[in-house]
């Protein structure tokens, strides 16, 4: 009587390399589905984004804030960055440190004249939600204490009206990864100042997107004879923004 043989075995001896693709196939459907990473939404294929938020050393979902416009007018704020910074050096005084460069291909660099100095660029960009990528490095006010890393934060926001005003909710997120090791360790004592340090910096590029968005949409020709006087804006800055508002040159409303 003859023996019977395995079929597993028999199928293997007839045909090693079908196991061998089979096997390469999961691996790889196991690969896809581990690269598979969004954030807010959006398929994020950036590794230094990924690194930080799967990584992170502390992450904030912070409050939401509101302020007085329209995503229209929102966005296009967003959409400036030098031209921002700008504004809001002088309707906020606290920070007229503060100033943005454009680098090219999406790069901006930041810098507060003393802290914080670094980069900025986005990420990833929809109607009503961002993501932006910054690394840089951080001083603590008596220069006792210097990190360097990356932070990853969101915007999400949404307009809403209350009666004949319209106004947009932004909620933030961030998350924040630190370079030096030895910082991990000892993050709960380090816990309080960076936490405080993102707390400052976030009140007042509040207090400075509320003054600015109010004027935007309350006063755009008096914020624009105002502009018109400050050194540090480009006459190609000045030209954007008299068109989007509808601004006459000689500071009157335009029509159209």
């Amino acid at each position: 009587m003859a023996k019977r043989s395995d079929p597993r075995r028999s199928s293997w001896r007839r045909g090693p390399t079908t196991w061998i693709s089979i096997l390469g196939l999961l691996l790889l459907a196991a690969g896809q589905e581990r690269g598979a990473f969004t954030l807010i939404g959006f398929p994020i294929e950036d590794p230094a984004t990924r690194d930080v938020v799967e990584r992170y050393t502390l992450a904030r979902q912070l409050q939401t804030v509101r302020i007085i416009g329209t995503l229209k007018t929102t966005n296009w704020v967003l959409d400036r960055p030098p031209l921002a910074a700008t504004l809001a050096r002088h309707l906020h005084p606290p920070l007229e440190r503060y100033h943005i460069t454009e680098q090219g291909s999406g790069l901006f660099a930041v810098d507060d004249m003393g802290a914080l100095r670094g980069s900025v660029r986005l990420v990833a960009r929809g109607p009503e939600r961002r993501i932006y990528f910054v690394e840089g490095q951080f001083r603590s006010l008596a220069h006792l204490l210097t990190l360097s890393g990356s932070m990853v934060f969101t915007l999400t926001y949404r307009e809403h009206w209350a009666g004949n005003e319209s106004y947009v909710e932004v909620d933030p997120q961030l998350f924040v990864r630190l370079d030096n090791v030895l910082v991990h360790g000892i993050l709960k004592i380090l816990a309080p100042l960076i936490h405080g340090v993102i707390d400052r910096r976030v009140e007042h590029l509040t207090a400075a997107a509320q003054v600015l968005s109010q004027r935007l949409t309350q006063d755009p020709q008096g914020l624009y004879r105002e502009i018109r006087t400050w050194p540090d804006v480009r006459p190609a800055e000045l030209e954007e923004y008299r068109h989007a508002f509808r601004i006459a040159a000689d500071g009157a409303k335009g029509g159209g």
